[in-house]
C-alpha cells in the first residue's frame, strides 16, 4: 500500500534556475493524500507492535532507493515527512544501516560531482548528524573515508549556504 501511494517519478523542475533562498518551492498537488499515507506509515513504523522481522520483508533495499530518490522533492513537507520515516526506518531495521549509508554517500557523490542539484541534501545530512552522533569511537576507517570524500567536498557546493549548519554539525 505504501508503495503504491508514495513511490513515483518526480516531476521535472519548473524552473531550471531554482533558487530554495529566493524562489517558493513548487509544493505537491497531492499533498492530502501523500500526507495520510506517510502519516499511516509513521504510526506504522513507530507502533509498540511493530516487528522488523516481519516488516523486512517488504521494507529491503529497493523500498529504500525509492524513499531516497524522493528527497528530491521540491515540496519541503515530503522531505520533513522523509527524513522522519528514513530515520526511523534506520533505527528499526538494523541490517539496512550499511545500505542506507551507502545509498546516501552516493547521493552526495552525485550531487557533488554531475548535478549539483538535490532538494534533499540538508535533511539527508540532519539523519546523517543522528547517526554520526551514535558512532562509536575509535572511528572507523569507513567513517573517516565518508568525512574525507564526502562531507569536506560538500563545501564546495554552489549551494552550499542552503545546508550549511547540517553540514557543520556533521563534521563538528
Amino acid at each position: 500500500m505504501i508503495s503504491v501511494n508514495i513511490f513515483r517519478t518526480l516531476p521535472p523542475s519548473e524552473n531550471p534556475e531554482f533558487d530554495p533562498e529566493e524562489d517558493e518551492p513548487t509544493l505537491e498537488a497531492s499533498w492530502p493524500h501523500l500526507q495520510l499515507v506517510y502519516e499511516f506509515f509513521l504510526r506504522f513504523l513507530e507502533s509498540p507492535d511493530f516487528q522488523p522481522s516481519m516488516a523486512k520483508r517488504y521494507i529491503d533495499q529497493k523500498f529504500v532507493l525509492q524513499l531516497l530518490e524522493l528527497f528530491d522533492s521540491e515540496d519541503p513537507r515530503e522531505r520533513e515527512y522523509l527524513k522522519t520515516i528514513l530515520h526511523r526506518v534506520y533505527g528499526k531495521l538494523l541490517g539496512l544501516r550499511a545500505y542506507i549509508r551507502k545509498q546516501i554517500n552516493n547521493i552526495f557523490l552525485r550531487f557533488i560531482y554531475e548535478t549539483e542539484h538535490f532538494n534533499g541534501v540538508a535533511e539527508l545530512l540532519e539523519i546523517l548528524g543522528s547517526i554520526i552522533n551514535g558512532f562509536a569511537l575509535p572511528l572507523k576507517a569507513e567513517h573517516k573515508q565518508f568525512l574525507v570524500r564526502v562531507l569536506i567536498p560538500l563545501h564546495t557546493a554552489k549551494s552550499l549556504s542552503i545546508f550549511h549548519a547540517q553540514l557543520a554539525y556533521c563534521v563538528v
